[in-house]
Formats: C-alpha cells, sequence, structure tokens
C-alpha cells in the first residue's frame, strides 16, 4: 500500500483502527513534538547550506564581469542569462548540500519512530483488539506506514514550519519525500513473523516476537535510507548537471 495523497493516509489510518483496533493519532502529542525538535538538528545550519553556495555564485557571476571580455549588448546578455543560471546553480547546490547533512537527522527521525511503534504494538497487545491469525503477520508493515505518515510527517512538519522560516516549504517536501519513499522500501519478514507466532501463542511471546522483529529490521535500514536519499538526489542531480552544462556553454560562448 503505496502512500501519495491525504485520502491515502485517510485511508491508511481508518485501516489501521479497523484491523489492529489503535489509534495511530494519539502518538502525535507534545511531548513526540519535543523530541522531533531535539533530534532535528538541520535547522540550525539549513541555511548556511542554502545561503552560502547561493552567495558564492553570485559573487562569481559578479567577478564574471572582471575576468570576460564583455562589449556593449554582452554585458546585458551575461547580466541576465548568466544571473539566472548562477542563481540557479547556487540553489541546487545548496539543496543538494541540504540533503546530504540531512541524512544523520532523518536517522534519528526514523530511529524516534521505530520508538513510537514498539509503544503502539505494546498498546496494540494490551487492548482487545481485531488481530487475529490472518492478519497478525501484517501488522508490522500497516504500522509502520502508519507512525511515518500520520505521526512522523506531520510532526516534522510542523517542527520545519515553526523553526525553518522562508525556504520551510520546500524543506518539508524533500523531507516528505524522503520520509514517504522510506516507507514504500523498509519491508518486514512477514513469513518469519508469522511461523514465530504460530509456533508461540500467548501476548507476552506475540509482544517479544513484534518487538524482536522491529528490532532485526533496524539492521538492513542504512541501505534503504543511502538508497532513499540516492533517489531523492537524482532529479536534482540531473537537473544540475544540465544548468552547470548549460553556465558552462554560455560562459565559453560569451567569453
Amino acid at each position: 500500500m503505496k502512500i501519495r495523497t491525504k485520502k491515502d493516509v485517510e485511508k491508511l489510518d481508518n485501516k489501521i483502527k479497523e484491523e489492529l483496533g489503535i489509534d495511530v493519532q494519539k502518538y502525535r502529542n507534545e511531548e513526540v513534538i519535543e523530541n522531533f525538535v531535539e533530534l532535528l538538528v538541520f535547522p540550525k545550519y539549513i541555511f548556511n547550506c542554502l545561503i552560502r553556495p547561493l552567495l558564492i555564485s553570485i559573487l562569481i557571476f559578479i567577478v564574471g564581469f572582471f575576468i570576460f571580455d564583455l562589449v556593449h549588448i554582452e554585458y546585458v546578455i551575461y547580466g541576465t542569462v548568466g544571473l539566472i543560471l548562477f542563481l540557479i546553480t547556487g540553489i541546487l547546490v545548496g539543496l543538494l548540500l541540504l540533503m546530504w547533512k540531512m541524512k544523520s537527522d532523518m536517522w534519528g527521525v526514523v530511529n524516534y519512530s521505530l520508538d513510537i511503534m514498539k509503544s503502539a504494538i505494546t498498546d496494540m497487545i494490551q487492548v482487545n483488539n481485531q488481530v487475529n491469525e490472518e492478519n497478525r503477520k501484517d501488522v508490522l508493515g500497516l504500522l509502520f506506514k502508519g507512525i511515518i505518515h500520520i505521526v512522523t510527517i506531520p510532526m516534522i512538519s510542523k517542527v520545519i514550519s515553526d523553526k525553518v522560516p522562508f525556504v520551510g516549504g520546500i524543506v518539508k517536501r524533500i523531507v516528505k519525500k524522503i520520509l514517504t519513499l522510506f516507507s514504500d522500501k523498509v519491508k518486514f519478514d512477514e513469513e518469519k513473523l508469522s511461523q514465530e507466532l504460530n509456533k508461540k501463542e500467548g501476548d507476552s511471546n506475540a509482544l517479544r516476537i513484534y518487538l524482536n522483529s522491529i528490532s532485526s529490521a533496524t539492521t538492513g535500514l542504512e541501505k534503504i535510507m543511502n538508497f532513499t536519499f540516492g533517489v531523492a538526489q537524482f532529479p536534482l542531480k540531473i537537473v544540475f548537471g544540465i544548468i552547470l552544462s548549460i553556465l558552462v556553454l554560455f560562459l565559453y560562448l560569451i567569453n
């Protein structure tokens, strides 16, 4: 089940309530927000990542007036086309640098999301829920998506809105894209989980098996995180390569 729209999130929320008997939204509280605030370091360096490459690009653009042998209309062409290309290049470099630095923050966010998931599993076991032999192997995958899309992404978005002025909208889209891709790629070993649950009945055993499965899944998350960031950065790298090529060609022709 891939989540892309608000309607998908609503369907996911209802499915968790119906099949697992818990309301994931209850984990969206002030304590969670405070913990996310502590985990997110990138708001402190976001402007360095975005502004510094932009300023360097503008500086190089200005220096170009003195380096290149421009005459008459070439000043106008360089001043307009050159400025646009340098600005776009600076912005793209800043975004790529920001995403590279954000990886450690996202690690913290994912690990904390797994902790929330463990709490949800404990609550699910304790209440009279609708989990049965048919759907209990799907519990972890369903809950993980629920925590990411119903708790983590909205809470992270709120923190970014509060902590990151001006470019918060762009950063929120990047974070949402990364976490969505990540949630799509994370898979739990459902067959192994089902076999263990069938062997050992009882709530205490089920809780232990679920928690162990979550811990086991974390060992492969680094590769998934690296892959996710690679996928998220790929379009930016393509655009950056194209813009940089155009810029180099433009400078060659105008010189």
